[in-house]
């Protein structure tokens, strides 16, 4: 587990967490959904996962990792399977796959590991990671979406949320190099959200005016966040 000066911990946000203002401005409203098996719909999906998704559309194109050989995944329902091509995929459910737990048969098995809406409900989050790392090539990718904030859900089994920089170093803890981060929130998602306890699909206010289908991303108002890492290729 490493070690972080608090130079490299402000270098680290900086350079890996820290997004640009026009990152924030990027969805003034939400663009037609992409998703076919949400029918192309994103009503009656939680708003930062579709953020999420967009994010996730970009990256896989931008770092060339659309199409692969071994894909390690967790949920056969994430949306984001449908924007990638691999040859073999290994659906690791629970159970009997506990993250918790290593698997040696797993070493060094996939190129992409996706595991989403999961690190709230680790125990032990690190080794938890740890053991993913272990199943990466060198080489390889994980992407994982967490909520930063959250009602109570699957209790007792419900842990923790981050925020984009306690992510980014959990990743880096585990020996993983941060690729892309990603985050999404505001206050009236939240508003509702601890309002109704259930998770929006619009974020409408009529006292702020602001449309039902509203995609402004607040900085310092963030609900999920999102993570691309690597292991290194040495």
């Amino acid at each position: 587990m490493l070690r972080f000066s608090e130079k490299q911990l402000h270098e680290i946000y900086r350079t890996k967490v820290k997004k640009p203002p026009e990152y924030f401005k990027k969805y003034p409203e939400l663009p037609s959904c992409p998703v076919k098996q949400w029918g192309y719909e994103w009503k009656g999906h939680d708003m930062p996962r579709n953020f999420a998704i967009l994010d996730f559309k970009e990256w896989v194109k931008k770092h060339n990792i659309a199409h692969g050989e071994n894909l390690g995944f967790t949920g056969s329902n994430d949306a984001e399977l449908e924007f990638i091509n691999y040859k073999r995929r290994a659906l690791l459910n629970y159970p009997p796959y506990d993250l918790h737990q290593y698997f040696p048969k797993l070493k060094n098995q996939f190129d992409l590991f996706i595991f989403n809406q999961t690190i709230e409900h680790l125990y032990n989050p690190f080794m938890a990671i740890y053991n993913i790392f272990q199943y990466i090539k060198p080489g390889g990718y994980v992407y994982t979406t967490v909520p930063t904030i959250n009602i109570p859900h699957m209790t007792p089994i419900h842990y923790n949320g981050y925020n984009p920089m306690g992510l980014a170093l959990l990743f880096l803890s585990a020996g993983f190099e941060v690729i892309e981060t990603g985050q999404w929130g505001n206050y009236d998602y939240i508003s509702k959200l601890f309002k109704t306890h259930k998770w929006p699909d619009d974020v409408g206010n009529e006292k702020t005016g602001r449309p039902k289908t509203t995609a402004v991303n607040e900085e310092r108002n963030v609900a999920q966040c999102w993570i691309l890492a690597r292991k290194p290729k040495n």
